[in-house]
């Protein structure tokens, strides 16, 4: 007799299926406590509705569901029907699922071959690169080879990524899923989906122009199921699955890897925190906020961008949804099973989804400041000093609406990033940044000065005439001519600085 085997996906599936059957029924839970609550006199979609943490979104729990669009049956349906959450299971019944789906726990270390889908990256510690799959609920850790440290100065100006990225998956479209640095490596990662699929795939990029996909199938790596992702088929306007929200944003801190994004929960916002090496239980925090564009608490849109900020000795989470409140979470409320209100404490525009966000430390007339900087898809850049986040988040927050076209609670810095995608920290003296260069049209990746925040052969100025002369002018000579030599030796005109004299 042939002996036949599970893969790893199927077994991490009939694990999740046996512990949604242990759950049932659905308790009733007394009202949680909020780490942050205060009353606000505004609508809610939530008033009077009391959250239990494990409670299942929708009437039924389809135990195929997630898996359903090219995989076949993981076990007979009858082992897995539910027909609703009334329905009971008994006492012993529910102690040898559990067990079961406990002892499968090992065997459902998906490994990174099992990649359906890439939402978002994140570089973590050492030569490990984590990788949401959000049609699998999964996080991987995959191991990169060893490399060569880079000292910072590399500059990129890689003018024609879409075509670069494209020969790598057979001359087909590419959609840029998410970008990461590599920290000392001047390498960048860049996730994409093509094909009418939606294949994924993990590109390495140089700044010498040259590329190479990540072969999934060969690489080292451990991966992690995340609890209560959500099951729903769901699509918004009909072409985005609401379960692609389930890893909005991820980011590596202090040992630990926060996950934003969607759970199966009544309140669906949630912020996940899991320890790496993957020998520990995960946290689940869901979180609320009050909208101030909408006038509204909110439990489901999700963080679309966050980053990390530190004053008075506790650490905090500082996170952007659309349209675009500005909210701080204290790190140590996001406890497992809690259900947190997020301070907001700006509004930065409406109409609007922001892209990313990241921290970084700048020098400037001689003092040394925390920043943060905040990309948005329908609007330009901000520049957030941590200071004024820290000032902001001492007081009571917005509790008000503020109406359509308003900007309130900080002063920000407006800053010349539009059309960046995705953006990240290079090294100690440039972003790195995927955009779509609007007057051109075209895909690139590109390394931008953290002094100034924008590249100098974007823009056609009086300097950049040929016959315009720094001789005489103290002005830009002092503060102008330095500042661009920088720039267009980083871009590759160093053949056009101009003489001083």
């Amino acid at each position: 007799m042939t002996e036949r085997t599970l893969p790893l996906g199927r077994i991490a599936h009939v694990r999740r299926n046996l512990l949604q059957i242990a759950d049932a029924p659905i308790k009733k839970l007394s009202q949680p406590s909020f780490s942050m609550a205060s009353p606000y006199a505004v609508p809610s979609d939530r008033e009077g509705w009391i959250p239990a943490p494990h409670r299942q979104r929708n009437e039924d729990v389809r135990a195929n569901q997630r898996d359903s669009e090219d995989e076949t049956p993981t076990a007979p349906d009858h082992l897995f029907r539910t027909h609703s959450h009334s329905s009971a299971i008994g006492v012993p019944m529910r102690f040898l699922l559990v067990f079961i789906a406990f002892c499968l726990g090992p065997a459902a270390n998906a490994s990174a071959a099992d990649i359906r889908s890439i939402s978002r990256l994140a570089a973590g510690p050492g030569n490990v690169l984590f990788v949401a799959d959000w049609k699998t609920a999964r996080v991987h850790a995959i191991t990169l080879p060893q490399v060569t440290g880079k000292a910072p100065g590399t500059a990129f100006n890689i003018l024609d990524l879409e075509s670069l990225l494209s020969k790598q998956v057979g001359g087909a479209k590419v959609k840029v899923e998410d970008m990461v640095a590599r920290p000392g490596a001047a390498e960048v990662y860049v996730a994409v989906s093509y094909g009418d699929a939606k294949t994924p795939a993990l590109i390495v990029v140089t700044s010498d122009h040259k590329a190479r996909r990540i072969d999934l199938n060969a690489a080292k790596s451990t991966s992690i199921a995340l609890r209560d992702a959500p099951t729903t088929d769901y699509q918004f306007w009909r072409d985005t699955p609401e379960r692609s929200f389930t890893v909005t944003d991820m980011k590596w801190h202090d040992g630990e890897l926060f996950i934003a994004g969607l759970s199966n929960q009544e309140f669906a916002s949630t912020l996940r925190r899991v320890k790496y090496p993957f020998d520990s239980p995960q946290a689940i925090t869901s979180v609320e906020i009050y909208h101030t564009g909408h006038n509204l608490v909110e439990t489901r849109a999700p963080i679309r961008a966050m980053s990390f900020a530190s004053w008075s000795g506790r650490s905090y989470l500082v996170v952007a949804y659309t349209c675009t409140p500005l909210v701080t979470i204290p790190l140590d409320d996001l406890k497992d099973g809690a259900h947190v209100r997020g301070k907001t404490i700006a509004e930065l525009g409406y109409g609007n989804t922001p892209a990313d966000m990241i921290s970084y430390t700048r020098t400037q007339q001689g003092k040394t400041e925390d920043v943060l900087v905040l990309v948005n898809f329908e609007r330009g850049a901000n520049i957030i000093p941590v200071s004024e986040v820290q000032a902001a988040s001492a007081g009571p927050g917005l509790n008000e609406l503020v109406p359509f076209g308003q900007v309130a609670g900080l002063n920000v810095t407006a800053t010349p990033l539009t059309g960046a995608l995705r953006l990240d920290n290079l090294d100690e003296k440039s972003f790195i940044v995927v955009r779509r260069q609007l007057e051109q049209d075209a895909l690139q990746l590109v390394s931008i000065s953290k002094d100034l925040s924008f590249r100098l052969s974007d823009f056609i100025s009086e300097y950049a005439f040929q016959d315009f002369s720094f001789k005489g002018k103290t002005f830009q000579l002092e503060n102008i001519k330095p500042r661009q030599d920088m720039l267009l030796k980083d871009e590759g005109f160093a053949d056009q600085i101009k003489p001083s004299e």
